[in-house]
Protein backbone atom coordinates (compact mmCIF):
# COMPACT_ATOMS: atom_id res chain seq x y z
CA UNK A 1 0.00 0.00 0.00
CA UNK A 2 1.55 2.86 -1.19
CA UNK A 3 1.93 6.22 0.71
CA UNK A 4 -1.02 8.88 -0.50
CA UNK A 5 -2.03 12.34 0.60
CA UNK A 6 -5.02 11.19 2.98
CA UNK A 7 -2.28 7.39 3.72
CA UNK A 8 0.58 10.26 4.40
CA UNK A 9 -0.91 12.32 7.14
CA UNK A 10 -2.60 9.04 8.57
CA UNK A 11 0.96 7.31 8.75
CA UNK A 12 2.21 10.63 10.04
CA UNK A 13 -0.08 10.94 13.06
CA UNK A 14 0.20 7.17 13.75
CA UNK A 15 4.35 7.97 14.08
CA UNK A 16 3.00 10.97 16.60
CA UNK A 17 1.26 9.30 18.39
CA UNK A 18 4.57 6.78 19.23
CA UNK A 19 6.60 9.14 19.58
CA UNK A 20 4.50 10.87 22.65
CA UNK A 21 4.39 8.01 23.97
CA UNK A 22 8.30 7.68 23.92
CA UNK A 23 8.65 11.07 25.37
CA UNK A 24 6.02 10.66 28.51
CA UNK A 25 7.79 7.39 28.99
CA UNK A 26 11.24 8.98 29.28
CA UNK A 27 10.08 11.77 31.19
CA UNK A 28 8.40 8.89 34.12
CA UNK A 29 11.93 7.17 34.23
CA UNK A 30 13.70 10.35 34.33
CA UNK A 31 11.36 11.58 37.45
CA UNK A 32 11.39 8.33 39.10
CA UNK A 33 15.10 8.20 39.11
CA UNK A 34 16.00 11.58 39.24
CA UNK A 35 13.43 12.99 41.48
CA UNK A 36 11.84 10.30 43.56
CA UNK A 37 14.30 7.88 44.33
CA UNK A 38 17.16 10.18 45.56
CA UNK A 39 14.70 11.52 48.17
CA UNK A 40 11.88 8.72 49.11
CA UNK A 41 13.57 5.82 48.53
CA UNK A 42 17.59 6.55 48.86
CA UNK A 43 16.72 8.99 51.93
CA UNK A 44 18.86 11.85 50.28
CA UNK A 45 17.88 15.54 51.51
CA UNK A 46 17.90 18.22 48.91
CA UNK A 47 19.61 20.28 51.35
CA UNK A 48 22.58 17.94 51.05
CA UNK A 49 23.70 19.64 47.95
CA UNK A 50 23.95 23.10 49.19
CA UNK A 51 26.83 21.65 51.29
CA UNK A 52 26.43 23.52 54.32
CA UNK A 53 25.77 21.50 57.67
CA UNK A 54 24.76 24.21 59.47
CA UNK A 55 21.73 24.45 58.25
CA UNK A 56 18.13 24.41 61.05
CA UNK A 57 15.24 22.24 60.17
CA UNK A 58 13.12 24.78 59.74
CA UNK A 59 15.87 25.78 56.39
CA UNK A 60 16.28 22.69 55.78
CA UNK A 61 12.13 22.41 55.34
CA UNK A 62 12.39 25.52 53.10
CA UNK A 63 14.50 23.75 51.18
CA UNK A 64 12.28 21.35 50.28
CA UNK A 65 9.06 23.38 50.01
CA UNK A 66 11.11 25.37 46.95
CA UNK A 67 11.39 21.95 45.42
CA UNK A 68 7.83 21.23 45.76
CA UNK A 69 8.31 18.19 47.96
CA UNK A 70 5.94 18.70 50.15
CA UNK A 71 3.09 18.23 47.35
CA UNK A 72 1.98 14.85 46.09
CA UNK A 73 3.77 13.07 43.42
CA UNK A 74 1.42 13.94 40.48
CA UNK A 75 1.69 17.33 41.03
CA UNK A 76 5.28 17.43 41.17
CA UNK A 77 5.52 15.01 38.29
CA UNK A 78 2.87 17.53 36.32
CA UNK A 79 5.04 20.67 37.41
CA UNK A 80 8.15 18.60 36.40
CA UNK A 81 7.15 18.02 33.03
CA UNK A 82 5.77 21.77 32.08
CA UNK A 83 8.81 23.28 33.50
CA UNK A 84 11.30 21.37 31.62
CA UNK A 85 8.94 21.75 28.22
CA UNK A 86 9.08 25.92 29.13
CA UNK A 87 12.62 25.99 29.38
CA UNK A 88 12.21 26.54 32.90
CA UNK A 89 15.40 23.58 33.30
CA UNK A 90 16.10 25.46 36.90
CA UNK A 91 19.44 25.82 39.01
CA UNK A 92 22.62 24.24 39.24
CA UNK A 93 23.37 22.72 42.81
CA UNK A 94 27.08 23.71 42.88
CA UNK A 95 27.19 26.83 40.54
CA UNK A 96 23.78 28.42 41.93
CA UNK A 97 23.45 29.34 37.99
CA UNK A 98 20.34 28.66 35.92
CA UNK A 99 21.01 25.46 34.03
CA UNK A 100 20.03 26.68 30.69
CA UNK A 101 22.99 29.78 30.83
CA UNK A 102 25.39 26.94 31.61
CA UNK A 103 23.79 24.91 28.57
CA UNK A 104 24.42 27.88 25.65
CA UNK A 105 27.86 28.37 27.13
CA UNK A 106 29.00 25.06 26.08
CA UNK A 107 26.50 23.86 23.68
CA UNK A 108 28.51 26.20 20.68
CA UNK A 109 31.70 23.94 21.56
CA UNK A 110 29.74 20.40 21.77
CA UNK A 111 28.42 21.54 18.49
CA UNK A 112 31.45 22.65 16.50
CA UNK A 113 33.12 18.97 17.73
CA UNK A 114 30.61 16.44 17.13
CA UNK A 115 28.89 18.26 14.14
CA UNK A 116 32.04 17.88 12.54
CA UNK A 117 32.85 14.73 13.28
CA UNK A 118 29.88 13.35 12.32
CA UNK A 119 29.49 15.27 8.86
CA UNK A 120 32.84 14.07 8.48
CA UNK A 121 32.43 10.46 9.68
CA UNK A 122 29.43 10.06 7.27
CA UNK A 123 30.83 11.43 4.07
CA UNK A 124 33.94 9.55 4.89
CA UNK A 125 32.40 6.12 5.82
CA UNK A 126 29.83 6.28 3.14
CA UNK A 127 32.53 6.80 0.22
CA UNK A 128 34.99 3.70 2.14
CA UNK A 129 31.90 1.91 1.96
CA UNK A 130 30.68 2.05 -1.18
CA UNK A 131 34.40 1.75 -2.57
CA UNK A 132 35.00 -1.41 -0.25
CA UNK A 133 31.60 -3.29 -1.47
CA UNK A 134 32.22 -2.30 -5.43
CA UNK A 135 35.82 -4.68 -4.68
CA UNK A 136 34.14 -7.06 -2.28
CA UNK A 137 36.43 -9.73 -1.90
CA UNK A 138 39.55 -8.19 -2.85
CA UNK A 139 42.18 -7.19 -0.55
CA UNK A 140 41.02 -3.70 -0.17
CA UNK A 141 37.47 -5.28 0.91
CA UNK A 142 39.04 -7.51 3.25
CA UNK A 143 41.54 -4.75 4.71
CA UNK A 144 38.10 -2.55 5.41
CA UNK A 145 37.01 -5.09 7.17
CA UNK A 146 39.41 -6.24 9.20
CA UNK A 147 40.80 -2.65 10.11
CA UNK A 148 37.28 -1.69 10.89
CA UNK A 149 36.66 -4.43 13.66
CA UNK A 150 40.15 -3.88 14.83
CA UNK A 151 39.61 -0.40 16.10
CA UNK A 152 36.04 -0.80 16.61
CA UNK A 153 37.25 -2.84 19.43
CA UNK A 154 39.40 0.14 21.04
CA UNK A 155 37.31 2.14 23.66
CA UNK A 156 36.99 5.91 22.86
CA UNK A 157 39.09 6.91 26.04
CA UNK A 158 41.93 4.47 24.99
CA UNK A 159 42.32 5.90 21.84
CA UNK A 160 42.33 9.32 22.75
CA UNK A 161 44.82 8.81 25.51
CA UNK A 162 46.97 7.49 23.12
CA UNK A 163 47.14 10.21 20.79
CA UNK A 164 47.08 12.47 24.02
CA UNK A 165 50.56 10.36 24.87
CA UNK A 166 51.86 10.29 21.14
CA UNK A 167 51.24 13.86 19.67
CA UNK A 168 50.45 16.08 23.01
CA UNK A 169 52.74 14.55 25.62
CA UNK A 170 55.97 13.21 23.58
CA UNK A 171 55.82 15.44 20.11
CA UNK A 172 53.65 18.16 21.68
CA UNK A 173 52.19 18.66 17.99
CA UNK A 174 48.68 19.53 20.08
CA UNK A 175 47.89 20.77 23.07
CA UNK A 176 46.77 18.32 26.55
CA UNK A 177 44.00 19.84 26.90
CA UNK A 178 41.29 22.29 27.43
CA UNK A 179 39.05 24.59 24.47
CA UNK A 180 41.03 27.42 23.79
CA UNK A 181 44.32 28.72 25.59
CA UNK A 182 44.58 30.79 28.42
CA UNK A 183 44.20 33.89 27.93
CA UNK A 184 42.24 33.63 24.46
CA UNK A 185 44.39 35.07 21.75
CA UNK A 186 42.69 38.56 20.78
CA UNK A 187 43.18 37.94 17.04
CA UNK A 188 40.05 36.51 15.29
CA UNK A 189 42.58 34.28 13.13
CA UNK A 190 44.60 33.40 16.08
CA UNK A 191 41.89 32.84 17.90
CA UNK A 192 40.35 30.41 14.91
CA UNK A 193 43.70 28.73 14.92
CA UNK A 194 44.17 28.05 18.55
CA UNK A 195 40.63 26.74 18.68
CA UNK A 196 41.29 24.32 16.08
CA UNK A 197 44.51 23.41 17.16
CA UNK A 198 42.50 21.96 20.02
CA UNK A 199 40.07 20.27 18.47
CA UNK A 200 42.21 18.70 16.32
CA UNK A 201 42.87 15.43 19.15
CA UNK A 202 39.97 15.01 19.87
CA UNK A 203 38.01 15.41 16.44
CA UNK A 204 40.40 12.40 15.14
CA UNK A 205 39.31 10.17 18.14
CA UNK A 206 35.99 10.58 17.18
CA UNK A 207 36.91 9.92 13.76
CA UNK A 208 39.17 6.78 14.15
CA UNK A 209 36.31 5.31 16.29
CA UNK A 210 33.62 6.03 14.04
CA UNK A 211 34.26 6.11 9.88
CA UNK A 212 35.47 2.12 10.29
CA UNK A 213 32.27 1.30 12.00
CA UNK A 214 29.93 3.04 9.52
CA UNK A 215 31.91 2.23 6.78
CA UNK A 216 31.51 -1.57 7.58
CA UNK A 217 27.56 -0.85 7.80
CA UNK A 218 27.52 1.18 4.89
CA UNK A 219 28.83 -2.25 2.71
CA UNK A 220 27.05 -4.98 4.68
CA UNK A 221 23.86 -2.95 3.41
CA UNK A 222 24.66 -2.17 -0.04
CA UNK A 223 25.66 -6.13 -0.34
CA UNK A 224 22.06 -7.58 1.18
CA UNK A 225 20.98 -5.76 -2.10
CA UNK A 226 23.49 -7.12 -4.39
CA UNK A 227 21.49 -10.37 -5.20
CA UNK A 228 18.20 -8.74 -5.59
CA UNK A 229 16.19 -9.22 -8.87
CA UNK A 230 16.35 -5.30 -9.54
CA UNK A 231 20.28 -5.03 -9.96
CA UNK A 232 20.59 -8.26 -11.87
CA UNK A 233 18.13 -6.11 -14.54
CA UNK A 234 19.81 -3.31 -13.88
CA UNK A 235 23.02 -4.91 -15.15
CA UNK A 236 21.49 -6.94 -17.61
CA UNK A 237 20.67 -3.38 -19.45
CA UNK A 238 24.68 -2.86 -19.19
CA UNK A 239 25.02 -0.42 -16.43
CA UNK A 240 28.49 -0.24 -14.89
CA UNK A 241 28.74 -1.15 -11.78
CA UNK A 242 29.30 2.76 -10.34
CA UNK A 243 26.07 3.58 -11.69
CA UNK A 244 24.30 0.12 -9.89
CA UNK A 245 25.51 1.76 -6.20
CA UNK A 246 24.18 4.98 -6.87
CA UNK A 247 21.35 4.81 -9.22
CA UNK A 248 19.92 2.11 -7.73
CA UNK A 249 21.01 0.21 -4.85
CA UNK A 250 21.23 3.80 -2.76
CA UNK A 251 18.02 4.58 -2.76
CA UNK A 252 16.81 1.66 -1.65
CA UNK A 253 19.27 1.60 1.42
CA UNK A 254 17.96 5.23 1.62
CA UNK A 255 15.80 4.32 4.69
CA UNK A 256 18.08 2.81 7.13
CA UNK A 257 21.07 5.29 6.19
CA UNK A 258 17.91 8.02 7.05
CA UNK A 259 17.27 6.18 10.57
CA UNK A 260 20.84 5.89 11.34
CA UNK A 261 21.62 9.34 10.90
CA UNK A 262 18.39 10.81 12.92
CA UNK A 263 20.01 9.11 15.67
CA UNK A 264 23.24 10.40 15.14
CA UNK A 265 21.86 14.29 15.54
CA UNK A 266 20.85 14.46 19.33
CA UNK A 267 24.41 13.57 20.08
CA UNK A 268 25.70 16.79 18.18
CA UNK A 269 24.02 18.56 20.91
CA UNK A 270 24.27 16.33 24.18
CA UNK A 271 28.11 15.69 23.33
CA UNK A 272 30.48 13.06 23.73
CA UNK A 273 30.75 12.38 27.74
CA UNK A 274 34.37 10.51 27.50
CA UNK A 275 35.90 12.05 24.30
CA UNK A 276 35.35 15.64 26.28
CA UNK A 277 36.08 14.73 29.47
CA UNK A 278 39.34 12.75 28.33
CA UNK A 279 40.40 16.12 26.36
CA UNK A 280 38.79 18.49 28.86
CA UNK A 281 36.68 19.73 26.45
CA UNK A 282 34.59 22.92 27.45
CA UNK A 283 31.15 20.96 26.12
CA UNK A 284 27.82 19.60 26.93
CA UNK A 285 29.07 16.28 27.48
CA UNK A 286 31.81 16.61 30.14
CA UNK A 287 29.68 18.91 31.94
CA UNK A 288 27.03 15.71 31.91
CA UNK A 289 29.84 13.55 33.37
CA UNK A 290 30.53 16.10 35.88
CA UNK A 291 26.87 16.49 36.98
CA UNK A 292 26.39 12.91 37.38
CA UNK A 293 29.22 12.14 39.94
CA UNK A 294 28.33 15.36 41.98
CA UNK A 295 24.81 14.78 41.75
CA UNK A 296 23.88 17.62 39.86
CA UNK A 297 20.31 16.45 38.73
CA UNK A 298 18.96 19.99 37.46
CA UNK A 299 21.86 19.45 35.12
CA UNK A 300 21.39 16.12 34.36
CA UNK A 301 17.35 16.16 33.85
CA UNK A 302 17.93 19.00 31.61
CA UNK A 303 20.78 17.43 29.25
CA UNK A 304 18.54 13.87 29.02
CA UNK A 305 15.49 15.67 28.41
CA UNK A 306 17.21 17.71 25.68
CA UNK A 307 18.65 14.41 24.07
CA UNK A 308 15.36 12.68 24.23
CA UNK A 309 12.89 15.29 22.42
CA UNK A 310 15.88 15.72 19.94
CA UNK A 311 15.75 11.96 19.11
CA UNK A 312 12.37 11.83 18.66
CA UNK A 313 11.85 14.79 16.76
CA UNK A 314 14.42 13.73 14.30
CA UNK A 315 13.35 10.43 14.23
CA UNK A 316 9.60 11.73 13.55
CA UNK A 317 11.56 13.96 10.43
CA UNK A 318 13.05 10.84 9.04
CA UNK A 319 9.74 8.65 9.51
CA UNK A 320 8.52 12.03 7.01
CA UNK A 321 11.37 11.69 4.82
CA UNK A 322 11.66 8.06 4.30
CA UNK A 323 7.68 8.50 3.64
CA UNK A 324 7.90 10.85 0.64
CA UNK A 325 10.88 8.85 -0.92
CA UNK A 326 9.99 5.10 -0.32
CA UNK A 327 6.49 4.32 -1.74
CA UNK A 328 6.68 1.51 -0.38
CA UNK A 329 6.28 2.52 2.75
CA UNK A 330 3.62 -0.06 4.58
CA UNK A 331 0.87 1.45 6.61
CA UNK A 332 0.51 -0.40 9.72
Amino acid sequence: MSVGGGGLLKYMGKRAVDRIAVVLSSLTLQFLLLRVLPYYVLGIDPSFFFLNPNLTEAQRELIRKQFGLDESLASQFVKYVLSLFTGNMGFSFYTRRPVFSELMERLPNTVLLLGTATVLTIIIGLIVGIIAVSKRGTRFDASIIGSSIFVSAFPHFYVGLLLLLIFGFYLRWFPIAGTISRPPPRDPVIYVADLLRHMALPLITLLITGIGGFALFIRNLFLTQLGEDYVLTARAKGLNEREVMVRHVLRNVLAPVINILALEFPGIISGAVIVETVFSWYGVGRWLFQAATQFDYPVVQAVLFIQVALTVVSLYIADLIIALIDPRVRLR
